[in-house]
Order: structure tokens, then C-alpha cells, then sequence
């Protein structure tokens, strides 16, 4: 099936369009827009193999919606309706990517002809980024894998989990490549978490991004004495102005063909250069806290990344960070709220560590091993190249882990033991309150029976006796006083009979009323 979005504003030209695709087999008209910016957020976001784009579509011209389209989808092909446009400006938008000019009025052989044209060549080009030619991705010269990690809001530890993956990851896979960027341009914390001196920044580069090359971004490049390589935010908020989308996607096609993994900070602030990121990156995550304020700040994110055409609900990782069992959020409720893929392991709090780590700006000051496993687990889960089956240092701290591990099995065995008789003596307790309830209710039953027996001059005790259940007869003890009133005593039932720590009888007194 081939599926097509419909730019076009003039309802004429979009009957017209219908009824000659209607008669194409095969073909499935996904989405009809009426501006070029709802063009271009519809292609992002479907991926169509053809799209149908009227000259007339405003606000822009022609040949850059389709460099546009170009750019944003690689696989679609474009196919421009020519009903004003001149000759050079037909060439502009060939050269901008378009696949074939179909004029305007046009005819069913005339627009399947290079129809077919841009359906196989979407096809074909379909085959070759996918893998169908295995060394494509070598030939290019990409590859490198970009994650980027975005927060929720501030506060959640986006530039934390990131660092301290890269660092991780170079340190227990020593011959990966590993780049990290700082791309929170207002508020970059990456030199405040690990010790590096910075020369230049991410904006320094982005100034000669129409001119750049690989030696330009190594240059400025700090290399951290873990192994990693580093571009820093910018130091002053006003050169955040230089870091355009178009600069950041140059930055990271260059570093593709320089490092294994790129690891990319993208704050919590929807930006230009964070959308440009996510837009281009392998892999999205982003970091949240499991409360409602972080929930709500995620959901604005992902509406301005789906506005923008830069990546789908569905396309997105979500990390929980700082879990702890006081948060008003469950773990298990965050899948229910959000239909992106909730990574399985989950960050616990740790702030003493983290804050002893941050002070002395020296990541192996957290000695806690579930903070590195948990890291690796994630980085396994989100397609971090090498987190998947990363060899341990030194068997040491592993036999540590399970002697922890076994230590702390046999300390819930002891303490499960010892609850045991606690809660069996007080379950033994209200099933003694229950009974003894019981018994009252019985003995003031009888005690009202054996009281109108006497009053009729029956035998009081036999009607006693015949008023509770048949555990109980044996216990019922009658006395008749001198004044006419009866007294109906009855043991309460025990659990342990005969023991002597629970004895215990009930006696009610009632009277007989005369009717005069």
C-alpha cells in the first residue's frame, strides 16, 4: 500500500487529486493539509512514501517545502502540481528534491506516470536505509549511535544520568569511542558534575557550522580523564543565539563518524536545538520523577515535539528517576500514563551519594552498585551501544554483591520467622473477642427465655438451655432469686480449653414483669 499526503489549499485541485488517485490501486491518501508547516509536521510524523504538493501551497515557496520534506523524510518522494510556477522556479524545486513537476490541469497518464516514478524510488531508497544494503551506514560514514536524554523539568537528573552513563559505559567497554554534549544551552551543569576546564563551547562550533569539519569539532573537544570526550554548553546564556537546529544537526552527523556513542544532554527546555536533536537522534529519552508535576511538564514536551513533527508519543523512552515509596506516583502508574515505552528499571534516590559525588565533582564517589547496574540495565534497554553485555571490572565487587545479596535474603528469612508468632497471637486474640461476643449475645437470649418460661410456670432451665446452640447447653447455669427474677450464667468458649489463663463466665439477670 502507498501511502500519500495531500498538500493543498484549493479544494478544486484536492477533489481533483481524489478522484485520480481513487483510481490508482494500491494507493492510500493519509492526511490532505492546507499550509506548508502542516505539511511538513504531517511528514515527519506519517513518513508517506509520495507526497502531492500544490505550487500554491503558502506560507513558503515550493522549493523549500520541499527541501523541507527532503530533509525531514528521506524515503518520501515529491511530486510538485505546476499551476503558476515559471521554469526556473520548477528547476528549484528538482533541485530542492522534488521527483518529478505534474502541470496543472492534469491527466490521469500524465500524474501516473510520475507517480510510479516516485513510488519506486521511495522503495528503493526504503531498502537502502533500512539495511537491505548492508554497507550503506559504512559508506556513509554514520555510525555512531546518538541518544539524547531531555528532562521532564528541571530538578529530575537528566545531566546526572547522562554523565555518569558515558562514563560508565567507557569505563567498563574501554575501547568504545564515547562523545558526550551538553546541549542544555541555559543551563549546562556538565563541567559542574565532572572536573573539565573548558576552552570552547558547543556555541564556538556552531558559529562555523556552514563551514565545518571533523578537525574543527575535535578541536573542540575536552577530553575528561575517564576516557570520554566533552562539548560543553556555552559559559555565557547570550551565544546560545549561535547553537541553531541546523548547526546542531551538522555537529552530530560529524561526531556520528567520529565516536561509537553519542550521548546528548538536551535539558529540559523545548528549543530549537533540543527539537533538532530528538529529531535526528536514534533514540529519545526522556527523564522524569513519579509525581504529577513531572507528569504534566512531559505531556507539554511531547505536544511541542508532535506540533514541531520531531517525534511521536510512541517513539520515546521514559526513565523514572529518584523512585522512592513515599512518591505520590506508583512506578507501575507511569506506564499507565503515557503511551511511550517506559524503560523496566527504574532509579532509585540517592541523594547523599549523588551529593557527595557532585561536591567533589567525582562520579566514583557513588560506591553504591545498584546506581551503576540500574545504569547499565537502562543503557541496555534504550540501545546504548555496548550496555548490553558489559564485562565487570573485577570479580571482587560482584562476590560482594551476592554475599550482600545472601545476607540480605537470610535477614528477611530471620525477620519473617519472628512475625510469625506475632501475628498468629493476634489473630488468636479477635477470634477470643469474637467468641466472647457471641456468648453474650446467647446468654441475654436465654436469659429472656428462661425468664418467660418461669413466668408461665414452665421449667426456666430447660428453656435456657433450648434458647443457645448445642456447644453451649452444658455450660448454662439457671438460678431463680427470691424476688421472681431469673439468672442465666454461661461459660465463654476458649480456644485452648482447660487453660486455666482464660477462664471466664457471663451472667444476666432479667425480671418478670406482671401485668396487673
Amino acid at each position: 500500500m502507498t501511502k500519500v499526503v495531500v498538500g493543498a489549499a484549493d479544494q478544486a485541485v484536492v477533489r481533483e487529486l481524489r478522484a485520480l488517485l481513487a483510481e490508482i490501486e494500491g494507493t492510500e491518501i493519509l492526511s490532505i493539509v492546507e499550509s506548508s508547516h502542516e505539511l511538513s509536521a504531517m511528514v515527519a510524523r506519517l513518513k508517506p512514501s509520495v507526497v502531492l504538493l500544490h505550487d500554491a501551497l503558502g506560507p513558503q515557496s515550493a522549493p523549500d517545502v520541499v527541501r523541507e520534506i527532503v530533509f525531514r523524510s528521506p524515503t518520501t518522494g515529491v511530486l510538485v502540481l505546476n499551476s503558476g510556477m515559471d521554469g526556473d522556479t520548477a528547476l528549484l524545486a528538482m533541485e530542492a528534491g522534488a521527483k518529478g513537476v505534474v502541470r496543472y490541469p492534469m491527466g490521469f497518464d500524465d500524474l501516473l506516470s510520475r507517480f510510479e516514478v516516485a513510488r519506486q524510488w521511495s522503495e528503493r531508497m526504503s531498502g537502502l536505509i533500512s539495511g537491505a544494503v548492508a554497507d550503506t551506514a559504512r559508506d556513509l560514514g554514520r555510525h555512531g549511535r546518538v541518544t539524547v536524554f531531555a528532562g521532564a523539568k528541571g530538578g529530575v537528573g537528566t545531566t546526572t544520568i547522562a554523565t555518569h552513563m558515558a562514563i560508565d559505559l567507557q569505563r567498563k567497554v574501554p575501547g568504545t569511542k564515547v562523545c558526550l554534549v551538553d546541549l542544555d544551552l541555559q543551563a549546562g551543569d556538565v563541567s559542574g558534575i565532572i572536573e573539565a576546564r573548558q576552552r570552547v563551547s558547543i556555541a564556538d562550533v556552531a558559529k562555523v557550522s556552514e563551514d565545518l569539519s571533523a578537525g574543527t569539532i575535535l578541536d573542540a573537544l575536552v577530553r575528561h580523564e575517564s576516557g570520554i570526550s566533552l562539548l560543553l554548553a556555552p559559559q555565557q546564556v547570550h551565544e546560545s543565539e549561535y547553537v541553531t537546529a541546523s548547526a546542531v544537526r551538522a555537529i552530530l552527523g560529524l561526531l556520528r563518524q567520529e565516536f561509537d556513542v553519542i550521548l546528548v544532554d538536551g535539558g529540559s527546555h523545548a528549543t530549537p536545538a533540543q527539537a533538532a536533536a530528538i529529531e535526528v537522534a536514534d533514540a529519545a529519552v526522556v527523564v522524569v520523577t513519579a509525581d504529577v508535576l513531572a507528569m504534566r511538564s512531559f505531556r507539554r514536551s511531547v505536544q511541542a515535539w508532535e506540533g514541531l513533527g520531531v517525534r511521536s508519543e510512541q517513539e520515546l523512552h521514559v526513565v523514572a528517576n529518584k523512585v522512592s515509596r513515599d512518591d505520590a506516583l506508583t512506578f507501575d502508574a507511569l506506564g499507565k500514563l503515557t503511551s511511550a515505552s517506559v524503560v523496566s528499571t527504574w532509579l532509585p534516590s540517592a541523594f547523599r551519594s549523588l551529593e557527595r559525588s557532585v561536591n567533589s565533582r567525582n562520579p566514583d564517589e557513588i560506591r553504591e552498585a545498584s546506581w551503576w547496574s540500574a545504569l547499565e540495565r537502562i543503557g541496555a534497554e534504550i540501545g546504548v551501544s555496548g550496555a548490553s553485555a558489559v564485562p565487570t571490572p573485577t570479580s571482587e565487587p560482584k562476590r560482594r554483591g551476592r554475599r550482600r545479596a545472601k545476607a540480605e535474603a537470610g535477614q528477611v528469612a530471620i525477620e519473617t520467622v519472628a512475625l510469625v508468632p506475632v501475628v498468629a497471637l493476634i489473630c488468636l486474640l479477635a477470634w477470643q473477642v469474637g467468641l466472647t461476643a457471641l456468648a453474650f449475645v446467647w446468654n441475654g437470649h436465654a436469659a429472656n427465655a428462661a425468664t418467660r418460661a418461669h413466668a408461665i410456670g414452665e421449667d426456666p432451665g430447660a428453656a435456657a438451655r433450648d434458647a443457645v446452640p448445642d456447644s453451649m447447653r452444658d455450660s448454662v447455669h439457671v438460678t431463680v432469686l427470691h424476688d421472681g427474677s431469673v439468672t442465666v450464667s454461661t461459660k465463654v468458649p476458649v480456644l485452648c480449653p482447660g487453660c486455666a489463663a482464660l477462664p471466664g463466665e457471663i451472667s444476666q439477670t432479667s425480671d418478670v414483669v406482671e401485668e396487673p
